[in-house]
Parts: C-alpha cells; structure tokens; sequence
C-alpha cells in the first residue's frame, strides 16, 4: 500500500453494533426533559456558525465539503497513526472521501481549492520527506472549528451539565484534538452519523441553502415567531431570493414545509420529527467524543 494512503481502521463502536448504539443514545436524549431546550440552543448555534462570509459559508454548505473539513482535520490531528506530520495527504482525502462514495473527486478539489482560497488550510512539504506534500490546517480553520463545537457543546451542557463539556472546550487546549481523533477514527471506521437519516440529509446536506432554510423554519416554530422574509434569510446566508425559493419549493415537495396562501413556510410534523432525530444523532455522536484526557 503507497505510504499516502488510508489505512484500514477498526473502531471499538464498530462491531457489536455501534451504530445501533447511537440510535439508542440518541433516543435516551430526545426523552430527556431538556431536550426541547437543547435543540433551541443548537439551532441558534447553527445560524450563527451559517452567519459567514459568502466565500466561508461555501464550505458548509453541503454535507460533502463539510465532510472534506472533517476528513482534512482527522487525518492532520491524528499523529499517533500518521506521524509528525500528520496524515493529511491528497492520496488520504481521496481514499476516505471515495471509498463510500461520499464525496465526488471534482467536490474533494473544489473543496480543498476553496480552503486555500480562505485562508483554512496550506500547503506544505514533508520535514522528513520533501516528495510528500502535506495540508495544514491554520490558526483560522481551528477558530472555524471551535465556533462549530460551540453549539454542540452548549447543547449537551442543556442535557449535561455536570459533563462540563464548554469548561472542557475553552480551558482544555487538547480537547479539540481528542475530540477530532476519536471522532474521525468512528466515522472513518463504522456508517457516518449521516448515513442514518439519507432522506432527510439528501435535503438538508445535499441542497445548497437548505440547511440555513430549514433552520430559519424551525427557529421560527420552537419560538412561535415570524419568520424572516425570503430576501432576509437570503441576506442572512449569503444567498439569492430565488435559491431560498427554489428551496421552499422543493421542500414543500418533499413534506418538509407546508406554504399556505401567504407563501409563508412552516414546519410539518414530518420536518420537526425529522429534525429531532437528526439533532439527537448528532448530539449522541457528539457526547460519544467529545470525553475529558
């Protein structure tokens, strides 16, 4: 196998049902009183990480970039399989972003051209080798990551205080890495979070602009407000009126939004039951890795 490439990686979630396991943690967590707490903390986190530059918010707004995000940060962090360096190569990336299919090779270029665009990664040769090259995240990438934990860790306090997990993110300067490392090895290892809800990431990930759309609505309905106008969440985001549009449209299709005759959204039940779950998945996945040292 050439030296830049992926090695097989086993998980202790991965046999014995693992991601049966998430399911089951998730579910505990919807059942928790907090939880409807919980999910309002996370939903406003997520708009305010969705609150970027136009260029920035381009790397998250589909699943696939940000799983070229996820891969990058893994495979950079975990130096106890990978070296010094690091394991962040391009022969890396492209095997664990095509081996499941997740994401195309024209994403994975387009991807890593936009993170060095911004600012998010460079390019850099091996000390020890000098034919190997090497992405590296900057100092602005692991700002990009905390302000992305943020939300997740307010979240889990909601439903675990005493798990301290903000204490744990601002006063831990390995916590990040920890948590990058034991997350990455999981999804590299077992199906991704994502994987246990396809319909509703195949909308929600995979349509540029749905995911700040679906979060305005569903803002919206846990607060009972109005929700902003179609050219506000196009400001908002970094978007056009008439992709939020087409993605009102499509969403209404698909039974994720109910548009009465003030062409206004809402959510169904089938949207705040999906976006329940998923948020719950995310949270189990997160709490599995984000432990102290």
């Amino acid at each position: 196998m050439p030296a830049d490439r992926a090695t097989p990686m086993q998980s202790s979630t991965s046999e014995g049902g693992g991601e049966d396991q998430l399911l089951a943690e998730a579910a505990r967590l919807r059942a928790l009183p907090a939880f409807p707490g919980a999910v309002r903390e996370y939903t406003v986190g997520l708009m305010r990480f969705r609150e970027a530059p136009r260029l920035i918010n381009k790397l998250t707004s589909y699943d696939a970039r940000f799983r070229v995000n996820g891969y990058l940060l893994y495979l950079h962090a975990d130096r106890e399989r990978f070296g010094p360096d690091g394991g962040a190569t391009y022969g890396r990336l492209y095997d664990l972003c095509t081996r499941r299919s997740e994401v195309s090779p024209r994403s994975l270029k387009t991807t890593l051209a936009l993170l060095k665009l911004t600012g998010f990664v460079q390019s850099v040769r091996s000390e020890s080798d000098r034919r190997s090259k090497f992405y590296r995240p900057t100092a602005r990438m692991f700002g990009f990551v905390e302000q992305w934990l943020t939300y997740a860790v307010r979240a889990l306090d909601a439903l675990d205080p005493q798990a301290r997990r903000e204490a744990m993110l601002r006063d831990d300067p390995a916590f990040i890495e920890r948590f990058l490392v034991s997350g990455g090895r999981d999804h590299v290892a077992n199906e991704p979070p994502a994987g246990r809800m396809p319909d509703f990431i195949g909308f929600f990930g995979a349509r540029e602009g749905a995911a700040t759309v679906i979060i305005s609505v569903m803002l919206a309905d846990i607060d009972a407000s109005t929700l902003p106008s179609r050219g506000d969440i196009a400001r908002r985001f970094g978007l056009s009126k008439s992709q939020v549009s087409n993605i009102i449209v499509e969403g209404a299709r698909l039974g994720f939004f109910q548009v009465g005759a003030t062409a206004v959204p809402t959510a169904t039940p089938h949207l705040r039951d999906s976006y329940r779950q998923w948020i719950s998945i995310e949270l189990a996945f997160y709490a599995r890795h984000m432990q102290p040292a």
